[in-house]
């Protein structure tokens, strides 16, 4: 009694099957979790500084640490299309996350604000990295601890599936 039977004649008792089912979905959930962890493919970040200005790309994570940057600016029209510039990605303990690298946003029809674009987060539900993100001018050593970004905010960056 309480043993249920199956169609190949195996008796499997019902409070391990259900253990076996429960363990079966934490190790899936876990899983998903590792994966949506893992800074390679194809993410949309939306950044917004402290003065207002907001800005939109495509960051690309590749293996070694290795990325590009690709502004998503619908005034880049005036200068012919973006197009991707090298970046870098560190993975660290716990889900933090940095991305680096040159990028060149556009100011008014004549002008390029370049330098380079520092975003620090990290990995959040469904496939979301969420931080805070500066941006250091050319003449600027975004690495000196002493220096001050001439831009600061927050971002947040959304896995794009599919390319």
């Amino acid at each position: 009694m309480g043993a249920s039977k199956s169609t190949a004649g195996v008796i499997v008792p019902p409070k391990p099957a259900l253990i076996l089912i429960v363990f079966a979905q934490l190790l899936g959930v876990g899983l998903i979790q590792a994966q949506s962890s893992n800074v390679f493919g194809s993410w949309k970040v939306e950044i917004t500084f402290g003065n207002g200005d907001s800005r939109s790309l495509r960051f690309e994570g590749r293996e070694s640490g290795k990325g590009s940057f690709l502004l998503l600016d619908s005034r880049l029209k005036v200068w012919g299309p973006a197009r991707p510039s090298e970046a870098k990605w560190t993975q660290g303990d716990e889900g933090a996350v940095m991305f680096s690298g040159k990028v060149e946003f556009p100011l008014g029809n004549v002008g390029r604000d370049a330098g380079t674009l520092v975003l620090k987060g990290k990995f959040g539900t469904e496939g979301t990295i969420t931080g805070g993100a500066t941006f250091f001018r050319l003449e600027q050593d975004g690495k000196d601890p002493e220096a001050r970004p001439s831009k600061s905010g927050s971002f947040n960056a959304i896995r794009v599936t599919g390319g």
